[in-house]
């Protein structure tokens, strides 16, 4: 055996003793295993949630330490949550019986205003977190963190922070942040790493996207997991960045990340990460079962406003439907939809209900009506597509418009045609409707300052589908890039 042969097989005969040696230890008397679970963006959809209880329980039967987390975004998406007479009721009530012991503050969490958030976060019987969010006087406004106590001898300590946008506000309506100021998330998180010596197991419970805790990760390495949320990334597996183990669980309570920590002498030595399929799991809770069958068995949410011809399906045909639904108000010419505010994938072929129309439009935003002019409307494209890394952005009604790109993607010029075949004219005033988020979030150029119409882009749209009773928007495309 030559002497190279000997030095490699020493070292994978010391390597399989060290793994195995690891191995003994963690699933020694004396390993301590922590179950952390977390889902993030559950947008309201509840419908999964008798499975999530009855797998979350089977998992507490099996072990002695189970902590369930959420990442934020618990509100919009489901009529049967944001239509409710207290709005976002049903998820803090499904939450508290499935025993969520912390969430993230998510940037729809104050899609029905802070009063709102307000009251159900003090009929939640678990904590909200967020250490970047303060309000007029300075002061926090949410927990910046909490430290779970386990048997008098673990310690578990979570923060949380939430994502900014590039105007430097969590991505809501400018309107229901009022009073509050922001930090940057990563620097205001490294502001509790203090925390890392009072606690055995340091968790970030972000909502600022999978590339930001990628950076966090980095920037804290004292970390040991990262939960995360906002961008629903599917983490399958998970992502191990500079010793921190990251993951995220996509969205709608479908998936459910599981990090198994192994503790020896209250000191990490090993975490196993899963994700695991919440769609699939075959029991359920009877109990939330019942709770669901109540929520859902709503009449005026259920009831057949049209019918779709076929499935409208994607940005362009649903976007289309939408801003044709606004173009068809008298005193509108051109609308403008953007595609973050497109909440469904597709309006299945045939009956259309009025839960279908807030599932695919939840936020309640006006309609805003501005006079501009063809410069203008082009302004508002252009910085649309910026402010979408270079991709069309807005869904329009009442002409079709092109980007032509030059050099790195950027827009050379845009090119605009109305509908109806006549010309665009230079100095000609248009009717433009946009939705008050697009009109308060996005920089155009604009000398009307704009007025509601006091509609709501949904009920414009059940409005429109009502009138029409049969819709059709195969193939439908107004936008292009050249």
């Amino acid at each position: 055996m030559t002497m190279r042969l000997k030095i490699l097989l020493s070292a994978f005969l010391l390597g399989s003793q060290l793994t195995l040696l690891a191995q003994n230890q963690i699933n020694s008397s004396d390993t301590t295993k922590i179950i952390l679970l977390s889902l993030n963006d559950q947008h309201a959809k509840i419908d999964n949630y008798a499975q999530l209880k009855a797998l979350v329980d089977k998992i507490r039967a099996d072990n002695k330490y189970v902590i369930l987390l959420a990442g934020g975004d618990n509100f919009t998406g489901n009529p049967i949550v944001d239509q409710y007479n207290e709005k976002g009721y049903p998820i803090i009530d499904l939450m508290n019986l499935t025993g969520f012991n912390a969430t993230a503050i998510g940037n729809h969490e104050f899609d029905y205003g802070q009063d709102i958030l307000a009251n159900r976060i003090k009929q939640a019987e678990f904590p909200f977190l967020n250490a970047n969010i303060k309000d007029a006087s300075g002061n926090y406004k949410f927990k910046p963190y909490t430290i779970i106590h386990l048997n008098n001898k673990l310690r578990i300590a979570i923060i949380s922070a939430i994502q900014l946008g590039s105007n430097g506000l969590p991505d809501s309506h400018p309107s229901n942040l009022k009073g509050l100021s922001f930090e940057d998330g990563i620097i205001a998180l490294k502001n509790l790493n203090n925390l890392r010596d009072s606690s055995d197991i340091f968790v970030a419970l972000t909502h600022m996207g999978f590339e930001s805790d990628l950076e966090l990760a980095k920037a804290m390495p004292e970390l040991n997991l990262i939960f995360g949320g906002h961008t629903h990334t599917l983490t399958k597996p998970a992502k191990v960045e500079n010793g921190v183990t990251i993951m995220q669980a996509g969205s709608g309570v479908r998936s459910l990340s599981k990090a198994t920590v192994c503790l020896v002498n209250n000191k990490v030595v090993k975490i196993i990460p899963e994700m695991l399929n919440i769609s699939s799991y075959p029991e359920s809770d009877e109990l939330i079962a019942k709770k669901l069958a109540v929520y859902n068995d709503n009449k005026e949410l259920n009831r057949v406003i049209g019918t779709a011809r076929q499935d409208i399906s994607g940005s362009n045909e649903l976007g289309s439907l939408m801003t044709d639904a606004v173009t068809a108000l008298d005193e509108i010419d051109i609308a403008f939809q953007n595609n973050g505010g497109i909440r469904l994938d597709y309006l299945k072929k045939g009956p259309v209900t009025v839960k279908d129309i807030y599932k695919l439009d939840p936020f309640g935003n006006e309609i805003i009506l501005f006079r501009l002019t063809p410069a203008e409307i082009k302004s508002l494209i252009k910085n649309s597509y910026e402010k979408a890394d270079k991709s069309i952005d807005l869904q329009v009604s009442g002409l079709t418009y092109t980007i032509i790109q030059g050099r790195n993607n950027k827009v050379k010029k845009v090119i605009l045609k109305l509908d109806s075949g006549k010309k665009i004219k230079k100095d000609k005033l248009y009717n433009v409707g946009i939705n008050s988020y697009i009109a308060s979030s996005y920089i155009f150029d604009h000398k009307d300052s704009g007025r509601s119409i006091y509609l709501t882009t949904a009920q414009a749209l059940i409005n429109y589908i009502t009138k029409h009773e049969v819709v059709d928007y195969k193939g439908i495309q107004r936008t292009f890039i050249k």
